[in-house]
């Protein structure tokens, strides 16, 4: 074999391995890449507790929604963006104090909500090599909502853009290698006194029939998630 041909052989032979390795690495190496993103929903429950509700009551929860983004940072944090909308009211339970009973307060409404939150996960469950596809995990964040309301002598009220601190745990299980479900639980400090619109200002309820302006109301979520999981694969280009 003379030299011409011998240099167009191995050029040849190196363009077919360089190619080989590119259809390795994009068919059999899709396992291997970071997945980095994930889009969702989610539905569950609220709940409230202030100075209508004065204790979790599993009766009164409401429907409510979210759509959300998260992305992976590594293997045990990411971090989530959610926007929602859900449902909250009270009533006085008449049996529980000769106040209630008197005031007999109660309320409804729709609350608007956006949160940024931090995930961190106990077990690495992404990982296919583990066959580990399972983790619990906490969260923690802030975010802003609006509530607006109407009470029981049908005054219309809002609360106005408040700050929200979400604070909760869940579990996520893998489904396959695009989707993940997951069932979390979290409180929700509201920094607000607002949302019954019964308070020592509340300008209908007189006679020491408000409630306690010291002590903030709460939300409670309860939510089933699904999300798809969108992979990087980064193919090298040939230069020639």
């Amino acid at each position: 074999m003379n030299c011409p041909k011998l240099l167009r052989y191995q050029k040849d032979m190196r363009f077919n391995r360089f190619w080989i390795a590119c259809i390795w690495i994009c068919t059999f190496g899709f396992s291997g890449f970071a997945q980095e993103s994930e889009i969702g929903f989610e539905v569950g429950g609220y709940n409230y507790v202030g100075d209508v509700v004065r204790k979790f009551d599993m009766g009164n929860h409401n429907l409510g929604g979210q759509v959300f983004i998260r992305q992976h940072m590594d293997e045990a944090w990411s971090f989530r963006i959610s926007a929602g909308l859900g449902r909250l009211t009270g009533a006085d339970d008449e049996a529980f104090d000769v106040f209630s009973a008197n005031r007999r307060a109660s309320f409804e409404g729709t609350l608007w909500q956006s949160d940024f939150l931090l995930e961190y996960h106990f077990l690495n469950y992404r990982n296919e090599k583990l066959n580990q596809y399972w983790s619990p995990y906490v969260f923690f964040g802030a975010g802003v909502y609006r509530f607006s309301g109407e009470d029981h002598e049908f005054n219309s009220y809002n609360t106005g853009l408040n700050l929200r601190i979400p604070v909760g745990v869940g579990i996520k299980v893998q489904l396959d290698r695009r989707w993940v479900l997951g069932i979390s639980t979290s409180a929700i400090k509201t920094n607000s006194d607002l949302i019954d619109n019964v308070s020592a200002n509340s300008p209908n309820l007189k006679d020491f029939r408000g409630g306690n302006p010291n002590d903030d109301d709460w939300m409670f979520y309860t939510s089933i998630s699904l999300s798809y999981t969108l992979y990087k694969i980064i193919c090298p280009y040939p230069f020639f």
